[in-house]
């Protein structure tokens, strides 16, 4: 009998610790990366993006900030404790820097990639997230079961126009470069820097047939803040080039058009979504 008790017991004692490596498993398996391109601008980074994710819970060392090998202030970046610093060498442009991102990480590796100045971040009720972490794993779920790579939130933080659309959609629409998830592939390169977001946009729905738009959640920033792409070379000049080229590129995706302050600007087609099997 006391055979059968200590069998039993070890038979429970082995369970558990596979429960636990099972668990340990799929925490290694779904660990999120957070990557932050940055260019001129270490304070404004530690005291928005960096200060935002140590509030969200995120390890430091989940965290990867890219920086250029020109930079003035790299030894202030490489100073910031915990966290990862790669240096970037000769790249130059936010779409060669995303290149670049590319390249570091494994294919199929699922990266959340964030600008440096984020203040905070809404739904559309505008609520404070609390549970960044949480939701952008959601996301990645549905991209997974949706089979496609690349997904991002709404553009504006503004609750009112967030709250005329559902909460996720699957079309070609646009998504801000502020916040965005995508799954590395190696096939995806970007031809331009100052209309990336466009781009990356067009590149994965060619790709994959929808991205994944969550219009209920909405980062808080200031555009056009100093350094970063204005520091890079990014103008109204460099802007229109860049996106001329999508236009004439991608002519089923997107237009090209003027704003009243002169800005040119480019509008994606929200193509119907060819897939039949959407959980939507």
């Amino acid at each position: 009998i006391s055979y059968f008790i200590h069998s039993y017991d070890k038979l429970i004692i082995d369970t558990h610790n596979l429960i636990l490596s099972l668990r340990e498993l799929i925490v290694f398996i779904f660990i999120m990366k957070f990557v932050i391109p940055s260019y001129q601008r270490v304070e404004l980074l530690k005291s928005k993006t960096l200060a935002f994710l140590e509030e969200q819970g995120v390890f430091p060392k989940d965290i990867y900030v890219f920086v250029r090998d020109d930079d003035p202030q790299l030894k202030d970046y490489n100073n910031i404790p915990n966290i990862n610093v790669i240096t970037l060498v000769g790249i130059k442009g936010i779409g060669n820097t995303h290149n670049a991102i590319t390249t570091y990480f494994a294919k199929d590796t699922w990266i959340t990639e964030l600008d440096d100045d984020i203040h905070y971040v809404i739904d559309h009720q505008r609520n404070k997230i609390k549970d960044f972490e949480t939701r952008v794993q959601k996301m990645v779920d549905i991209m997974e079961h949706e089979e496609i790579s690349y997904g991002g939130f709404y553009q504006v933080s503004n609750p009112m126009f967030m709250s005329g659309n559902q909460e996720y959609t699957l079309d070609l629409r646009y998504m801000l470069g502020l916040m965005r998830i995508r799954k590395i592939d190696y096939d995806i390169m970007l031809e331009t820097n100052y209309a990336e977001d466009f781009e990356n946009c067009i590149l994965h729905y060619i790709k994959d047939g929808s991205i994944l738009k969550n219009n209920w959640v909405a980062g808080h920033t200031k555009n056009y803040n100093d350094g970063g792409c204005d520091g890079d070379g990014r103008s109204l000049e460099t802007e229109k080039i860049d996106k001329e080229f999508l236009a004439n590129k991608y002519p089923n995706h997107c237009k090209l058009f003027q704003r009243k302050n002169g800005r040119w600007d480019l509008r994606l087609i929200k193509n119907p979504v060819p897939k039949s099997n959407s959980i939507f």
